[in-house]
């Protein structure tokens, strides 16, 4: 991560700090920048604020980002995968990591209930969530490519509630409202609050409104 990616990071945390760290948080984020914004969530929530947290791989094998992890040097020692796409995949890396698989991303009801049981216990170790951690999935959107939009609809209502369940969590939700605007639109409804990164060269952090953040994210 450089300099920008870092102050970035530093300004996602403190739009979490303002909201105690709970609650789900839309990012509206260009396609060609999510790996680059899951790098930022996992490094800032994970080994800066030290929360246990799960990573839900639908769109690339855990192995992609276990092993950026590694290359940026970011612990994950508090991180869980579920991985909902490594076996309709060529890739067959073996990563170091704390990982539960599921079917595949064509039967997403089965997400919540993998959480639940990997929350519980993943090799031996508990994930305590109850005072604090936190939900990412990868590419929202890429679900649409293998479940109809009212079965996506209906997962990230019933996976909002059950990480609302789970205790003070905070839940960053990411897509691209230019390429999947209607799913935008839906999940921002269940949101508190909506981060928006603009592909522009800037170094100011405006503040829009009580609920919406606009973070410049600049290429490079």
């Amino acid at each position: 991560m450089n300099a920008k990616d870092e102050k970035q990071m530093l300004d996602i945390l403190g739009a979490f700090e303002k909201r105690g760290f709970k609650g789900a948080i839309i990012f509206d984020v260009p396609a060609t920048h999510f790996v680059r914004v899951n790098l930022m969530l996992l490094r800032g929530l994970s080994q800066e604020r030290g929360l246990p947290g799960i990573f839900i791989s639908v769109d690339r094998p855990h192995q992609y980002m276990v092993h950026l992890l590694s290359m940026h040097q970011i612990k994950a020692e508090h991180l869980i995968f579920i991985d909902a796409i490594s076996r309709f995949s060529a890739d067959f890396k073996v990563a170091n990591a704390n990982v539960g698989f599921v079917d595949g991303p064509f039967r997403i009801d089965r997400l919540p209930m993998a959480m639940n049981e990997w929350i519980k216990g993943c090799n031996g170790q508990s994930l305590n969530l109850g005072n604090g951690g936190f939900a990412i999935i990868d590419n929202l959107s890429a679900l649409l490519t293998y479940n109809s939009f009212n079965s996506v609809q209906t997962f990230l209502q019933n996976f909002i509630q059950t990480l609302h369940s789970s205790g003070n969590m905070i839940v960053p939700l990411m897509m691209d409202s230019e390429k999947s605007g209607l799913l935008y639109e839906t999940a921002r409804s269940m949101c508190e609050v909506e981060i928006r990164f603009k592909d522009i060269l800037s170094d100011e952090l405006p503040e829009i409104g009580q609920n919406k953040l606009e973070i410049n994210c600049a290429k490079g």
